[in-house]
């Protein structure tokens, strides 16, 4: 991550040059150690986990914040807001415009082939295959996002009324009557 961190650090000059870490005003101006930040994002982008526990972490985005196995709360629903939002807008680098338009479901990948895709208020997945694209992103995770979607109705803009589709969508009953 530090070897191609160009970006990262054009990015943190930019925001110390409008002011946008903590801490730094107008008035009083705090100037930011942009090493130390970095070296700082540097060692999240590292963390190690598992297609498991990711899992955990997009149910509990799609719960509201509670984690469904313990029932704790971990995440108050403002965060999980903001969190999801972000995550429906930038969580696929480049391609996140693409994703959206495809997919319509928050998702967030990382360059280890990791996507975590969450249906607000049903499930969250995780997918694992490290085939990444030019964007960074899974091959295999994004194209099961796709078919996930293609099959079953929990694209953000499915449920619009008047919108017919012949998606399964299992939050209904098997006796709902779909007439």
């Amino acid at each position: 991550e530090k070897d191609t961190a160009d970006r990262n650090w054009t990015l943190a000059y930019y925001m110390k040059e409008r002011k946008s870490f903590p801490g730094m005003k107008d008035d009083e101006p705090r100037e930011p150690n942009l090493s130390k930040i970095l070296e700082f994002y540097f060692q999240c982008c590292s963390l190690e986990t598992n297609s498991k526990a990711l899992s955990v972490v997009a149910a509990t985005l799609a719960n509201g914040g509670v984690n469904p196995l313990t029932n704790e709360k971990i995440f108050s629903p403002e965060t999980v807001k903001s969190c999801l939002s972000i995550m429906s807008v930038a969580g696929m680098y480049d391609y996140s415009g693409q994703f959206g338009y495809l997919v319509g479901l928050p998702a967030k990948s990382g360059v280890g082939g990791g996507i975590i895709l969450v249906v607000p208020n049903v499930m969250g997945i995780c997918t694992w295959s490290p085939r990444l694209d030019n964007f960074g992103n899974s091959v295999r995770g994004i194209q099961f996002c796709k078919e996930f979607t293609k099959y079953y109705n929990f694209h953000l803009f499915d449920n619009m009324i008047n919108y017919t589709s012949d998606k399964v969508d299992p939050r209904k009953s098997k006796y709902y009557d779909y007439s």
